[in-house]
């Protein structure tokens, strides 16, 4: 478990430091870019999926939504339930956001045969929807 503590961490500082020159940080961009992927998430569902208080994830969104990155909108069928999207200035954030993530990606694994990095994706992948899968709440 060490070596993956390790690896995050060093991979998240370069990302965090590129992303800096955008006044991101590596959990914003990335909080942004599920709810991009994955239109109409609530906070509770983003805090599930991050492993994360909900008090922890509304900081992040309440950070991203004064930038106008993202809006929320109440659930017509609960209005106690807000629902994001993200906004015309956060997909033009996120897309320049991703070209620095994807040269942070290089930096880190361009010296990697393409067929170890495949492998890696796909691992780290399948534990993460493993973890996911087996911590979502019944019902």
């Amino acid at each position: 478990m060490f070596f993956l503590n390790q690896a995050n961490h060093a991979v998240r500082s370069r990302l965090d430091a590129a992303l800096g020159v955008m006044e991101m940080t590596g959990i914003q961009y990335t909080v942004l870019s599920v709810i991009g992927a994955h239109a109409g998430l609530s906070s509770a569902e983003l805090s599930r999926r991050f492993y994360v208080t909900p008090q922890t994830m509304n900081e992040l969104i309440s950070a991203l939504e004064r930038r106008d990155l993202i809006v929320r909108k109440a659930d017509p069928a609960n209005r106690r339930i807000l629902r994001m999207n993200v906004t015309d200035t956060g997909r033009d954030m996120l897309s320049k956001c991703d070209a620095l993530a994807d040269a942070v990606e290089q930096d880190v694994f361009g010296a990697m045969p393409e067929e170890d990095y495949r492998r890696l994706a796909e691992l780290a992948r399948d534990l993460a929807r493993h973890l996911r899968t087996r911590d979502e709440p019944a019902g």
